[in-house]
């Protein structure tokens, strides 16, 4: 009698450490998404200020030459 409530209780854990892994998937999942996104715009927001320091560099070199 005591098997049964043993197989019981490993198979409760089981059960319980599955549902745990699956939010804890779940959450990594959308964090990776939310870094992706962030990166991203980091990213594009870097190369307009890469672009817009480049283009006052040309324009202070032609300044020069007027």
């Amino acid at each position: 009698m005591l098997y049964v409530v043993s197989a019981a209780l490993v198979v409760a854990a089981v059960a319980g450490f599955g549902l745990v892994a699956f939010r804890v998937f779940r959450l990594l999942r959308t964090f990776r998404e939310a870094a992706s996104m962030v990166s991203a715009r980091t990213g594009d927001r870097v190369g307009l200020l890469r672009a817009r320091s480049a283009a006052v560099g040309v324009a202070i070199r032609q300044g020069r030459r007027h």
